[in-house]
């Protein structure tokens, strides 16, 4: 008997409200995934070894909030937005295939997501069935 091969998907929104049911649907589906709520944590992991993941799903408007230190002489570490996260893992691993869902789809961040060359962007919450689709097909592409 041949076994399948579990494919990992790294969910990455600000929001836990978001990154938690996504990531247990996903694993309702079959799916292996682990979620992130900060950009930068997201980066380290896909970094670190960027072919343990198959596909991403991401925030494309994170905000971009400074992560501050208490101490003064420490760096302000920057954090980046999902449509930049996009980006830096594809300048990692080339082609690696990007979902990018949000609440709403502003015309000016149509244009940002085609710029990049990162296809659409799908609306959430997303369903059950929905998810099913656009991953499969995000696994496709």
């Amino acid at each position: 008997m041949v076994s399948r091969r579990k494919f990992h998907v790294l969910v990455v929104d600000d929001g836990e409200g978001m990154t938690t049911p996504t990531v247990e649907m996903l694993e309702r589906l079959g799916y292996s995934a682990q979620g992130e709520t900060q950009s930068l944590a997201a980066l380290k992991a896909f970094s670190e070894d960027p072919d343990k993941f198959d596909l991403a799903i991401v925030e494309p408007v994170m905000p971009e909030l400074p992560v501050r230190s208490m101490r003064r002489s420490s760096p302000i570490t920057p954090e980046l937005t999902g449509l930049e996260l996009a980006m830096r893992f594809r300048r990692i691993r080339p082609g690696f295939p990007v979902l990018l869902y949000t609440e709403d789809i502003k015309p000016s961040l149509e244009e940002e997501i085609r710029a990049a060359g990162l296809g659409a962007a799908i609306l959430k919450p997303l369903g059950l069935k929905d998810l099913k689709e656009a991953v499969g097909e995000g696994l496709r592409s």
